[in-house]
Order: structure tokens, then C-alpha cells, then sequence
């Protein structure tokens, strides 16, 4: 799977854009800017995905909406959809547990960081939101957040069998195994393979 990236608005959010099954899928776009404008470079987006409803994953999703793109998240995502943007448009579709996009990709209803988060699975890649970082975890003060929660999506996520390459929300990739052997956050909330 080829994965093409941008780091987007204020908070740095990545911004995934990848075309499988014949459909050009956009994963969090942070905002409508010049540096989105530039990335997509012309190209229609078919499906855009956020991985949950906090202002710097879910942006510029009206923009591309209008632009012919259909807009998908976690139907428990739309409390905090509705407290950023009060006025928003309909979504086209809300996702659950399960559900399979193109190109294989499986969502994961992965709660903790907010109600409404989401992972999406691929053979061997995974798109985590803020679930996961590069030797940290997300946080779980926001308003939604559970410590809890996020330790029972952790432990699913460490759990899935195989090596995934992981695509967090915000700062560098990383590796499945490497977050397993090495992130402390892990460790320290008893969560382990």
C-alpha cells in the first residue's frame, strides 16, 4: 500500500492520503490550506475518513465534501463534531466496528483518546488517530477521554497478530513490534502483548 503524507494546521496533524480498491481515501484532514491544496495536486477525493471528531482531524472535510467527497467517522464521534463545528453538514456514512473500506482496510472502534476513535487495519498498516505515538500514547484528559478505555484499545491493538507499520495522528511513524518492545507509556499502564 502506498501511503502519501502531509502535516497539516497548527497541532501538525498528519494527513494520509492513499488510493486502493479504485477509490482515493484521505484520512484527517486538518484543515483547508494552501499546503492541502498542493499535496492533492488536482486529484479527487473519494472517501475522506477521520480517525475521530477533534477540530485538527476533521477540518477540511466540508471543503472536500463539496469537492464530491464522501465523509465518514464513528457515529460516537459527533458530540465533539458538533462542539467544534455546530453547524456542520452531514456525514455520509458512520462507521462501526468491523466495517471494511477499500483496499482492505478494517475499522477498529478503539475508544480512550475520545469516544469516537477509530483504527483503521490494513494487511500491514495501521492508521491510529491519536490511539498511539512514537514511544507515547494519546491523551485521555480531553472531554470523552478515558484512561480506561484506552488501556482495554491498547491492549487490542498490541494484541493483533502480525508486524504492522503504524501511521499515528501526529509526529514520526513507527513500527507495531518496536511500540510493543520499547514504548513506555505501554508498560507503565500494564498493557502488553
Amino acid at each position: 500500500m502506498r501511503v502519501e503524507t502531509v502535516c497539516l494546521g497548527e497541532l501538525d496533524t498528519n494527513c494520509y492520503l492513499i488510493n486502493e480498491g479504485g477509490k482515493t481515501i484521505l484520512i484527517d484532514p486538518a484543515q483547508s490550506c494552501e499546503a492541502l491544496s498542493s499535496f492533492l495536486a488536482g486529484r479527487s477525493v473519494d472517501l475522506v475518513v477521520n480517525t475521530h471528531g477533534h477540530f485538527d482531524h476533521i477540518g477540511a472535510n466540508w471543503d472536500l465534501q463539496k469537492r464530491g467527497a464522501q465523509l465518514l467517522i464513528h457515529k460516537a464521534a459527533l458530540p465533539m463534531v458538533d462542539h467544534f463545528y455546530p453547524d456542520h453538514p452531514q456525514f455520509d456514512r458512520y462507521l462501526e466496528e468491523g466495517d471494511l473500506l477499500p483496499g482492505g482496510l478494517r475499522v477498529m472502534h478503539t475508544p480512550g483518546h475520545s469516544p469516537g476513535s477509530i483504527v483503521l487495519v490494513g494487511e500491514d498498516v495501521l492508521f491510529v488517530g491519536d490511539l498511539l505515538f512514537a514511544g507515547s500514547i494519546g491523551r485521555t484528559d480531553f472531554p470523552g477521554g478515558s484512561m480506561n478505555e484506552m488501556n482495554r484499545s491498547l491492549s487490542r491493538l498490541v494484541g493483533l497478530p502480525g508486524e504492522y507499520i503504524v501511521y499515528p495522528g501526529h509526529g514520526p511513524g513507527t513500527s507495531l513490534d518496536k511500540e510493543r518492545r520499547t514504548n513506555p507509556f505501554l508498560a507503565a499502564h500494564g498493557v502488553r502483548r
